[in-house]
């Protein structure tokens, strides 16, 4: 069998990709190195540490276990045989935590790297991590859609692997009890983007007018973040913003996203990777401008200004759908949700 190499870092980036590892394991012998977030000496940030559903989840299907450290690979770099491995796949796409010395040691032994998108990130005329890591940490990386693919003037080392761990939406009705905020940045810290959730946010996006209107509870999804890690001080600047009479309830690290996003009725967000799954579910979809990376969304007609009429916006997706043209080309396979297929079938190109 051929052999492949993983590298989690990230839990929150990664998971998009986690999934193909027990399809992976059918053709495949896997190891897996942790790293950053997800190495052992880390000590977890948010309310769950979902270093433990990953390793109830996965782990089954690995071999080996290799574990860096926080900041870099090196401690474990000299205990892998490199030239066994066919394959060797990066959850992430940046140049971080010393793994451009992982991949000069690929390099070598003729093994190829494949990366991963960040997320929702590319910018036109500014850092991009898809050409700047391009042979320093990755030989090829997957992004998740043509709409992506087609704004490089290089495309030859990008592969089209959607987003997998959205799939399983398939699997889950739609339940619309609830008003979804996916939080990015709260008042409460510094932010690189002007739009944070503050007292102004939940004002101009009229929660308690929505609330009273569709008689739904509002749910904050806040990110955890290493940055900041208090999550009770977060909960707290919540409790301290939300309008008097608002219902409405706030959780952090969540242990399955697509069940979160197929109970919600609406939701509003920065411009987000996870909101790729609202709309691959069709779920009438609000993205804040200035808030996050426009990246992707940026014809996505639920992109508003903060000042902009929220109900008419929403009023009009509720009344048209999701444009089925435009969820394929943001992801691929998004709108049969086979996502899984495309990148494995990628995988198998690779080898």
């Amino acid at each position: 069998m051929k052999k492949i190499l993983l590298i989690a870092t990230v839990y929150r980036v990664g998971e998009r990709i986690y999934p193909i590892i027990p399809e992976l394991s059918k053709f495949c012998e896997l190891d897996i190195i942790f790293v950053n977030q997800m190495s052992d000496d880390f000590t977890w940030y948010g309310d769950n540490d979902m270093r433990n559903k990953f390793k109830e989840d996965y782990n089954k299907y690995f071999n080996k276990i290799y574990s860096g450290s926080y900041t870099s690979i090196n401690p474990i770099l000299n205990k892998i045989d490199f030239s066994k491995y066919d394959l060797t796949i990066y959850d992430d796409n940046r140049p971080r935590y010393d793994l451009d010395k992982l991949y000069n040691e690929c390099n070598k032994n003729n093994c190829a790297v494949l990366g991963n998108i960040h997320g929702n990130w590319w910018i036109n005329g500014k850092q991009n991590y898809n050409v700047d890591s391009y042979k320093k940490v990755f030989d090829y990386v997957s992004v998740f859609g043509n709409n992506e693919r087609d704004k490089y003037d290089d495309k030859s080392y990008m592969l089209v692997g959607g987003i997998p761990s959205n799939d399983d939406l398939k699997y889950y009705e739609r339940t619309n009890d609830y008003i979804l905020i996916i939080v990015n940045y709260l008042g409460n810290r510094w932010s690189p983007y002007p739009i944070t959730v503050n007292e102004e946010f939940i004002k101009k996006t009229k929660l308690l007018e929505l609330q009273k209107k569709y008689n739904k509870k509002v749910v904050f999804k806040l990110k955890s973040r290493a940055d900041h890690p208090y999550p009770q001080k977060d909960y707290d600047y919540i409790k301290s913003i939300v309008p008097k009479g608002l219902d409405y309830v706030t959780i952090m690290d969540f242990e399955d996203n697509n069940q979160l996003i197929c109970g919600a009725f609406l939701v509003i967000s920065a411009p987000s990777t996870f909101a790729f799954k609202s709309i691959q579910k069709r779920i009438p979809t609000i993205l804040i401008n200035n808030s996050g990376i426009v990246g992707n969304f940026k014809d996505f007609p639920g992109l508003i200004n903060l000042n902009d009429d929220i109900l008419k916006n929403i009023e009009y997706q509720i009344e048209n759908g999701m444009d089925d043209k435009l969820i394929e080309s943001l992801v691929e396979g998004g709108t049969d949700f086979t996502s899984t297929d495309k990148y494995i079938n990628n995988v198998k190109g690779l080898l």
